[in-house]
This record gives structure tokens, C-alpha cells and sequence, in this order.
């Protein structure tokens, strides 16, 4: 028989978690220390963790749809086949959790029965569209979890009260926060999870039709002052972590092709590659658009850029002049950086039939900061 050995250990108010499967049921009151404030200030302190062996992950987004057109159903167990099978250590959730069936959002936003996001930590949605959804090893490890603009569209600090309050495999303790991961042969990952609502949605031409402007206001994440001070939270963070061999930031809104480009519908986003250009960020990781797709490393930027938002959601077309992407395509990515920490392997999954096994649809690898200064 084969035991897991599992510790929790607090030490300067930086906590360090290693794998113990029934403790991710717990409150995350109950493992780590829940600060005051709003859910929009950056979690104070970075959460470490450790691996052994390779990191493999799975980046999901756009999942918790129901109705004609969607497919979560045959994603989830698409994931669990692939989880089970390698092993996955955890899931990076690129947002968009929970839709209304209907698609007059207003006016239902309230329903208790269908509605945007989540109404409270006791939605039946935690029930019928994630617990009962993703078995295997998905009940088992952690959702590194940053909001949509569905989240937003109804009560998104009830997503984060979740974690705090009710389980912690949902891990979600601020709207920005850090994760160290080290792993393998003494290698470090950071990850940066942000939230691109604010950036992606004009706060000063958005109406009342839903309560993303009203949250924005809430959270103080509309005036420019508060908009350039997460920005440089994102570099502060990333100045921090420039000894780790992978430095991946995670958000919900797109930055494949021309999605990085200045442009009006996507309001404030064209600000965000440059940063990243400038602190060697390895990759960003997104959702929103309802596709798979891929924009790559090239001479003038050392960021690849991955979008995967077809985790059940109704499939569409997403950013224009990728290096790769399947619209039509419900699926999800994997990740692989085996125990040299030297190279990043992905794998585009198709999951579109409910009974067949998963297929891989595209692969590639990139190389770490450390090997890329090297050559």
C-alpha cells in the first residue's frame, strides 16, 4: 500500500502546502489567514507550494453552461479520463464558472434557478455544475480560480467567500494573488492570477444591464488611479519572482493576435503585454473567447500566449491572427514541465464527443527563462 505523506506548515505568514487529499475539503479559513478588506485587494502574501516529481496541469475556462450548443458534460470527463491517467496536480481556472441558461441576463440575474454567476456560498450551482460535474482526481486537487465577466454579472465576492467558507479545492482568496510552486529537480514556477474585468470593460460606457458596473464600483476597480495601481502590483510581483525558472500569469480576458493590438472593444488590455514583455513572463493563460488557440513566443516578445475557453460553453470565434486555434472545438490544455524544469510540453485536447477518449488536436513545447537566457 502506498501513503501520501501530507503537511501544512505557516511559517512568517507565508503559507506552504503539499498534496493531502481530504484537507482540500476544508474551509480555507481553517489553512490559511483570511485578511480584511475588499476581495479586490491583492492577497498580501504569496502561497507556496511543493511537487514532487514533473508539474502537470490542466487550464480550463468558460465551463458552467448548460442548454442547446454546449458541451460540459463531455469535457469533464474528458478531464477526468486525462487527469486520472497523468496524474494531474491541479487546475488552472481561467474563469467564466458559472452561465445562465437563458440569454437575457438582466433580467434573470436574480432567478434563483437560472441566473449569472453565483447568488450566494449556498447556489445550487456549487452542486449541479462543479461538485457533481468533475470526478476522478478532479475532486481531489486544487482550482486555482480567476473570475470572468459572468462571475462578475452577479456576485463574485460569494466566489471568494466560497473558499474561504465552504471548500477550499475552489481556491479563489482574492481577485489577485501569488502562488510559488517549486517542483522537481529544486525548479520554481510563479503564478499571477489577475483579474482583467476592469481592463477589458469601459467602466465609464458600461450600462446597468447586469452588475458588472456596479461590482467594478464596489471594488474600486474603475477610476485610473485604482486601474494603474493594479498594474503595478503585476510588476511589482513580477520583479519579485525574476529568480524562478517559469513565470506564467493567469487571466480570464484574451490576449491572442490581435487581442494585444490598442483597440476600443478591448478597452484597457493593450497595456498589459508590454509588462509582460518586460519581466520575461514564459506565458499567459486565458479564457473568454470560446475557442482553443495559441499565439507564440517570437523575436520581439519571450510570452506565449494560450487561450482555452471552450470548457463548455457555446463555441465561437475568438481572437483574430493566432498562430493556431480550433473555434469549434470544445476542449481544454494540458501542461507538462517534466523534473529538469528545462521545457514546457502542451497539449490541445478535444473533447467534443461524449464517448470517446480525449484527443490530442495540437502540441507544441517552449523552453524556460533560465534555458532561453542560456542560449
Amino acid at each position: 500500500m502506498k501513503f501520501l505523506l501530507f503537511f501544512l506548515v505557516l511559517i512568517e505568514g507565508v503559507i506552504l502546502i503539499s498534496g493531502k487529499k481530504d484537507y482540500y475539503s476544508k474551509k480555507g479559513s481553517h489553512i490559511y489567514k483570511r485578511p480584511n478588506g475588499s476581495v479586490s485587494d491583492p492577497y498580501p502574501t504569496v502561497f507556496k507550494e511543493k511537487y514532487v516529481g514533473g508539474l502537470r496541469f490542466l487550464v480550463l475556462g468558460d465551463w458552467g453552461q448548460r442548454g442547446n450548443g454546449t458541451g460540459q458534460p463531455q469535457v469533464a470527463a474528458a478531464m477526468k479520463t486525462w487527469a486520472d491517467r497523468n496524474k494531474t496536480s491541479f487546475v488552472i481556472n481561467v474563469g467564466d464558472n458559472f452561465y445562465q441558461t437563458s440569454t437575457t441576463t438582466a433580467k434573470t440575474v436574480t432567478d434563483p434557478i437560472d441566473h449569472e454567476g453565483v447568488s450566494n456560498e449556498t447556489d445550487h450551482k456549487w452542486k449541479s455544475y462543479w461538485l457533481d460535474v468533475y470526478g476522478g482526481r478532479l475532486k481531489d486537487i486544487k482550482w486555482f480560480t480567476v473570475a470572468g465577466n459572468h462571475d462578475w454579472y452577479n456576485n463574485v465576492t460569494a466566489e471568494v467567500d466560497y473558499f474561504w467558507d465552504v471548500d477550499s479545492r475552489f481556491f479563489f482568496p482574492s481577485l489577485y494573488y501569488v502562488r510559488k510552486v517549486k517542483f522537481g529537480e529544486g525548479i520554481c514556477a510563479a503564478f499571477i492570477h489577475i483579474d482583467t474585468n476592469p481592463y477589458y470593460y469601459n467602466y465609464t460606457s458600461y450600462n446597468h444591464t447586469n452588475n458588472l458596473k456596479q461590482t467594478l464600483n464596489d471594488s474600486n476597480l474603475y477610476t485610473p488611479e485604482q486601474l494603474d495601481g493594479r498594474l503595478k502590483w503585476l510588476e511589482d510581483q513580477l520583479k519579485n519572482v525574476q529568480d524562478t525558472d517559469w513565470i506564467f500569469v493567469v487571466g480570464h480576458h484574451p490576449l491572442i493576435g490581435d487581442c494585444r493590438i490598442k483597440n476600443d472593444a478591448y478597452y484597457l488590455m493593450y497595456e498589459i503585454p508590454p509588462i509582460l514583455t518586460k519581466y520575461n513572463v514564459s506565458a499567459y493563460f486565458n479564457g473568454h473567447a470560446h475557442d482553443l488557440s495559441l499565439s507564440t513566443d517570437n523575436a520581439t516578445s519571450p510570452v506565449t500566449y494560450f487561450g482555452s475557453g471552450a470548457g463548455g460553453a457555446a463555441l465561437g470565434i475568438g481572437c483574430l491572427n493566432p498562430n493556431w486555434t480550433s473555434p469549434y472545438t470544445f476542449g481544454f490544455l494540458s501542461v507538462k514541465i517534466p523534473s529538469n524544469g528545462k521545457t514546457l510540453y502542451f497539449d490541445f485536447v478535444d473533447a467534443n464527443q461524449t464517448d470517446t477518449p480525449p484527443k490530442v488536436i495540437y502540441s507544441g513545447k517552449i523552453k524556460s527563462r533560465k534555458v532561453k537566457d542560456e542560449n
